[in-house]
């Protein structure tokens, strides 16, 4: 699962900055195993993209399903409250704002 965060509805080119959240799953001695990854993305101008640094990441820990599900929230939760509250994730069908999502206070689950 990625998930990206703005505090705006939609990115701003030139202006906004973003958190992506990754969850995703890999075999791991017989098992599956699972990692969390947070990445913060600055507009760059020099190269007219987002430029992405790992803020954190939970890779070649053999995390359970929970655990990595308790990180993602956890992010999500403290990320809303910096006010990043308008997520998008990539399997939405991108022909506007309808398909961001915003993420109240009240709205993030708890771990």
């Amino acid at each position: 699962m990625i998930e990206t965060f703005y505090k705006t509805e939609t990115p701003v080119r030139g202006a906004s900055e973003c958190f992506v959240l990754v969850l995703t799953s890999r075999a791991s001695s017989g098992r599956k195993a699972y990692d969390f990854m947070l990445e913060r993305g600055q507009w760059n101008e020099e190269h007219q993209r987002f430029v992405y640094v790992i803020e954190s990441a939970s890779t070649g820990e053999s995390l359970s399903h929970e655990q990595a599900t308790s990180m993602y929230e956890g992010a999500k939760r403290r990320l809303a409250q910096q006010g990043f509250v308008h997520a998008f994730r990539p399997d939405c069908v991108r022909k506007g704002p309808q398909n961001y999502r915003c993420y109240a206070d009240e709205q993030v689950l708890t771990a």
